[in-house]
């Protein structure tokens, strides 16, 4: 059975933070959809298993970006603005 997490992000001017982290190690494949509220630029990043390499996207203000990726391990995001970054992460599992 497939699931989904959504997870409302705000943070502070320079702050990262992790909002998922993998129970298995060989990670998951996912569908992560960012969406950025706020009128500052943030970065998503991925870090992966197996020695592949880790995935950073930035995403503009007011704006969202949708991507499939393989052995996730961790999902953060941090904030390259100014101002407080808020949004939403939404990770899609396959069942």
């Amino acid at each position: 059975m497939a699931f989904s997490l959504f997870i409302s992000f705000n943070q502070d001017p320079g702050v990262g933070q992790g909002y998922y982290s993998a129970v298995e190690p060989l990670g998951t494949s996912g569908l992560i959809r960012t969406i950025n509220f706020s009128g500052e630029l943030i970065r998503l990043v991925v870090t992966r298993y197996a020695g592949l390499p880790p995935v950073e996207v930035d995403v503009s203000a007011a704006s969202e970006y949708s991507f499939a990726v393989g052995n996730i391990q961790t999902i953060g995001i941090l904030n390259l603005g100014g101002g407080i970054a808020s949004g939403f992460l939404e990770i899609s599992f396959p069942g």
